[in-house]
């Protein structure tokens, strides 16, 4: 028996997996959406934006017309050149490493400041990128949580032993207002904390005594809507608006900085290894005639506003309708209309937790009504018992291996494979066909869209979406001395994906709103400063 068949019986999973996506799908011939923004009242407002694209879960590229000031963020402002003094922040940041020449794996990350990964930029050193700043990525934080996880993991299973009764685990149900499951690049599954309980320390200065918000939690929110190194600029919306208009119907969850190197010239050739069962020696490499990076393919969990600041990007996109012939890493439970993906909490993803059509986690949820239904004894202990049986589910494992594998959001398919026609050579076409079809049947078959993003350009992308970013240098030359040339930077927004049919009323209920309020006065307290 495979080991995804033992999984399937140890877990007691069902064997199908529920689809309910029947949102905005490529056909055959499609060609992505593209809007020119203009100043004016000719330019697509954000209810219009919300019913033509956000509400169909509709990919869509945005262009700033000639003399437009529609681009939402102040884009010199983080030119390579300048960004140093915009974000004056002196602080160790996380930086991913480069390996099989990609980025986006699992892998320990190193520790540098924004001012020495730009002196290593400027050498031409293209393996290292600047992406999101997740404390349980940080390699300080890893190596204690792992020790407090094992010691967590023995006391579960001397709890096990005494409960067998619960070997059989309920099927969790909710009500009509909630789906009956509730990013990992989007969710930090490592360091959760319940917005809605009670501060712990009373010692701490209050910032808001009506929410009883504490200077831990104002501190931590900010940190966690603009993650590093953008943190300072909360109070500069003329140089990164906290909602950018277009997308005001929509709740923001993340504001990041992406930025990396590629090398001038032209892409090292590919070698295949067909001793390599797994990539065949492709790694992360990808062909063509220039050299460039890959984040390999993967899908998000919130909704995604890319914005390219210098470089250029490719973008390879795939809908949640196909994500079963995407071969993820992890193995998938559910699909929801939204393109929300959730995930079988197993060997593939052991820190899983489960997560509903708007990407909330459904034990954050669970607390969340635990509180608010405190006069309903019935529906406390029917809570309850969800609880505890999401408690047991997600006490499965520790993943003690060496090698980390990528998250389960991401795909195994290695990304030359999406980019066949790009090898000039047909005999290495034909094997790398012959191979993909053998190794992931039906991927080949399937529709996709390819948008290529220049300084300015936008992306948005709905949650759910597959996509592979290919990263190249700008074309500036007056840059090229400095060595600020190949550098490309981007920003993205990610929001909360909406579960409800109109602008007015994004959600189904008020979990988001009200964990919103709590950010909104934390920013509110920072631009009083």
């Amino acid at each position: 028996m495979s080991s995804s068949q033992d999984s399937a019986t140890k877990f007691k999973r069902r064997a199908t997996v529920s689809s309910l996506y029947t949102n905005y799908q490529i056909a055959n011939g499609a060609v992505l959406p593209e809007i020119t923004l203009q100043d004016g009242k000719d330019n697509v407002d954000s209810e219009q934006f919300f019913n033509e694209y956000i509400r169909l879960r509709k990919p869509v590229k945005l262009v700033s017309g000639s003399g437009s000031t529609q681009t939402p963020v102040d884009l010199k402002a983080f030119d390579p050149s300048r960004i140093l003094d915009t974000l004056d922040y002196s602080d160790e940041l996380q930086i991913e490493r480069k390996i099989n020449d990609g980025f986006g794996s699992g892998e320990k990350r190193v520790k540098m400041t924004l001012h020495k990964l730009l002196d290593v930029f400027k050498q031409g050193n293209s393996d290292y990128y600047l992406t999101t700043q997740y404390d349980f990525d940080d390699p300080d934080f890893e190596d204690s949580y792992k020790e407090d996880e094992e010691e967590e993991h023995e006391d579960d299973e001397d709890d096990e032993d005494e409960d067998d009764e619960d070997e059989d685990l309920p099927k969790i149900t909710f009500n009509a207002s909630f789906s009956d499951t509730s990013s990992v690049d989007s969710i930090d599954m490592n360091n959760l904390r319940d917005d809605f309980l009670d501060s712990e320390d009373d010692q701490e200065p209050v910032i808001d005594e009506d929410l009883n918000i504490n200077q831990s939690e104002y501190e931590q929110r900010l940190k966690d809507l603009l993650q590093p190194p953008l943190t300072k600029l909360v109070n500069k919306p003329q140089t990164l608006p906290i909602i950018p208009e277009l997308f005001s119907t929509l709740i923001p969850q993340q504001i990041n900085l992406w930025m990396g190197h590629a090398k001038s010239g032209q892409a090292s050739k590919i070698q295949l290894n067909p001793q390599d069962p797994k990539t065949y020696g492709l790694g992360k490499s990808i062909p063509g005639s220039r050299n460039g990076t890959s984040s390999g393919l993967h899908h998000d969990h919130a909704d995604n506003l890319y914005i390219l600041v210098s470089g250029i990007k490719r973008f390879t996109l795939f809908s949640p309708a196909d994500a079963l012939k995407l071969y993820t890493v992890g193995t998938i439970y559910k699909i929801y209309n939204s393109g929300i993906i959730d995930y079988e909490n197993n060997e593939f993803a052991p820190e899983w937790k489960h997560i509903r059509d708007d990407g909330a986690m459904v034990e954050d949820v669970l607390n969340w009504r635990l509180k608010c239904d405190q006069s309903d004894s019935t529906e406390i202990k029917s809570i309850e018992k969800q609880l505890q049986s999401l408690s047991k589910q997600s006490a499965l494992k520790l993943n003690n291996k060496d090698e980390k594998e990528d998250p389960p959001n991401f795909s195994r398919i290695p990304p030359a494979l999406l980019h066949i026609e790009e090898f000039t050579d047909p005999e290495m076409r034909k094997k790398l066909t012959a191979f993909a079809n053998e190794k992931f049947p039906g991927f080949l078959d399937l529709n996709s869209f390819t948008v290529w993003l220049n300084p300015g350009e936008m992306l948005y992308l709905p949650a759910g979406w597959f996509h592979e970013v290919s990263s190249f240098g700008g074309d500036d030359i007056s840059q090229s001395e400095s060595g600020l040339h190949n550098i490309h930077i981007a920003l993205n927004y990610w929001f909360v994906p909406p579960n409800g049919d109109s602008a007015s009323q994004c959600y189904n209920d008020t979990y988001w709103q009200e964990d919103w309020k709590r950010t909104e006065t934390c920013i509110a307290h920072a631009l009083q400063k």
